[in-house]
C-alpha cells in the first residue's frame, strides 16, 4: 500500500491518494473516501448488479471479521479470499474486527482475546486465531486485534484495561504478520485507543507511532451501532490521537458517523470512512436528504425553497432519527436530522422523487408514494431502492468533500449542512 498526501486545506482536511493495494496494484483511490460497508461480505440489500448501478466496481469493501469467524475452514479451502467468495473480486478489502453497524456488547474482552458475535453466537478470538482468520480472508489491509470497548462514560479502569490488552494484541499481530507468507502484500493498521481520556490517547499514540504498521484506525470513541449516528467526535481527543503519529500514513475511522461528524473528522485529518450511516438510515426506512454538494448562492436558495416543503411534512425524520445531545469540545449538538422517513403516511400520495435533483436510479424512476407503499407492505424492493439512493447520496457527499478541500471550502460545506438540515424537519 502507498499513500500520498496531495493537498492540505487551510482550515483542515487533506486530499490524498491510496494506491498499490494487494488486489488492485494498478488502481488508485482518492481520499477522503468511504469504503462500502458489508454484511457477510455483501452490500446490504443489494445484489452485485444493483450495487454496480450506484457504486464503482473497484470501491474497496469494509468486511467485519466477526461475520467469518465460523467459516475460517471454508475460506481456507476456497483459497481465493473473501472478495472472490462474495463474487466481488474487483473490489479491494479492508478487514475490521467488529461490525460498525451493529452495537458491540460490552464486558466480554479479556487479556488473551476479544469476543465477537455471529449468527452462531459469541466467539472468542485470540491473536493467533485472528491472524488465521485474516490470512483466510486475504484482505488488502486490516486493523490489528484490539479491545476498543470504551465509550462516553467508560471508567478509568476500563480504559486502562483496553490499552493494556490492545498493546499485547498489537505486538502479537505485528509479530505474526511479519512471519506470515499469506499476508505478504497486506498492510496492517494499528488502533488508536484511549477512550475519552486525553492522557491515555496521547500516551497510546506516542507508544504506537514507531510501530511497524502502514496506517491507523481511530477506535474507542463508540461501541458501534446506530448510537454512533448521534455523536459528534470530541476534537481534542481525536487530535491527541493524530498529532503524534506520522502524517504520511492513512488514518481510518469507521462507524455510523453522521455527515457533520464526518466533516469534523476530515478536518482533523481522517482519510477513510465506511458506509455504515446510509445502511442504518435504510434499516430505519429512511432516505438521506441532507445537502451533499457545494453550490452557488442562487442554487442553494433554489434547493432550499424546494425542500422547505418538508417543514410541513410529518414524515421528515422519525423520532428515532433525532440527533441526541452529544459532547464535542464541551458543547452540545443541536437536534439535527439528515433524512426523511418513507414509512410515514404523509408520503401516501406524494408523486415526486425523494430528491428532485438526485440522479440515482431510485429518484430517476420512482416516487415517494411508491416507495412508501413498498416499505409499508414489507416488499423486498423497498430497502433495495432506499439503499441505492442512500449509498449514492453518501458517495456524492465524499466527492464534494474532496472538492471542498481542494478549493478550501470545507467549512462552507459543513455550515451548509448544519444550517440547512433543520429545514427538513418539524421541531
Amino acid at each position: 500500500m502507498k499513500f500520498l498526501v496531495e493537498k492540505v486545506a487551510k482550515n483542515g482536511g487533506r486530499v490524498g491518494m491510496l494506491s498499490c493495494l494487494r488486489s488492485q496494484p494498478d488502481q488508485s483511490h482518492q481520499t477522503p473516501m468511504t469504503l462500502l460497508a458489508t454484511q457477510g461480505g455483501s452490500a446490504p440489500h443489494l445484489t452485485q448488479d444493483a450495487l454496480h448501478l450506484v457504486a464503482p466496481k473497484d470501491i474497496p469493501l469494509s468486511v467485519p471479521g466477526q461475520h467469518f469467524v465460523d467459516h475460517i475452514k471454508t475460506l481456507q479451502a476456497f483459497e481465493k479470499g473473501v472478495a472472490n467468495f462474495a463474487s466481488l473480486k474487483t473490489h479491494g478489502v479492508c478487514v475490521t474486527l467488529q461490525d460498525a453497524s451493529k452495537k458491540t456488547p460490552s464486558g466480554y474482552n479479556y487479556k488473551d482475546g476479544v469476543s465477537t458475535w455471529s449468527t452462531g453466537g459469541r466467539n472468542f478470538i485470540s491473536p493467533e486465531k485472528y491472524i488465521e482468520l485474516v490470512e483466510a480472508m486475504c484482505p488488502d489491509w486490516y486493523e490489528a486485534l484490539n479491545d476498543a470497548d470504551t465509550e462516553v462514560g467508560s471508567s478509568k479502569k476500563r480504559v486502562q484495561k483496553s490499552t493494556i490488552h490492545s498493546t499485547y494484541f498489537l505486538d502479537e499481530c505485528i509479530d505474526h504478520h511479519g512471519k506470515s507468507k499469506d499476508l505478504n502484500g497486506t498492510s496492517l493498521f494499528s488502533p488508536l485507543l484511549g477512550g475519552y481520556s486525553l492522557r491515555e490517547r496521547k500516551n497510546w499514540a506516542e507508544a504506537v507511532k514507531e510501530k511497524a504498521v502502514e496506517g491507523f484506525s481511530l477506535l474507542g470513541l463508540h461501541t458501534n451501532g446506530p448510537d454512533t449516528a448521534t455523536l459528534l467526535p470530541p476534537v481534542d481527543l481525536v487530535e491527541a490521537s493524530l498529532n503524534p503519529i506520522p502524517k504520511d500514513k492513512p488514518v481510518q475511522a469507521f462507524g455510523a458517523w453522521n455527515p457533520l461528524a464526518v466533516l469534523s473528522l476530515v478536518e482533523c485529518g481522517i482519510d477513510i470512512f465506511d458506509s455504515s450511516f446510509p445502511h442504518i438510515i435504510t434499516e430505519k426506512k429512511g432516505a438521506l436528504i441532507f445537502p451533499n454538494k457545494i453550490e452557488s448562492d442562487s442554487s442553494l436558495k433554489h434547493q432550499t425553497k424546494k425542500l422547505r416543503v418538508a417543514e410541513e411534512d410529518e414524515s421528515v425524520c422519525s423520532a428515532e432519527n433525532e440527533q441526541k445531545d452529544a459532547v464535542s469540545d464541551g458543547k452540545c449538538i443541536e437536534k439535527i436530522r439528515f433524512d426523511i422517513c418513507l414509512e410515514d403516511k404523509s408520503n401516501f400520495s406524494v408523486q415526486t422523487p425523494i430528491l428532485e435533483d438526485c440522479t440515482c436510479y431510485t429518484c430517476s424512476s420512482f416516487s415517494r408514494s411508491y416507495i412508501h407503499h413498498l416499505v409499508n407492505v414489507n416488499e423486498l424492493l423497498g430497502p433495495v431502492l432506499l439503499m441505492i439512493h442512500n449509498l449514492h447520496h453518501w458517495l456524492e457527499f465524499f466527492k464534494s468533500i474532496r472538492e471542498a478541500i481542494r478549493t478550501d471550502r470545507l467549512s462552507e460545506l459543513k455550515n451548509r449542512i448544519a444550517t440547512a438540515s433543520p429545514q427538513y424537519c418539524k421541531d
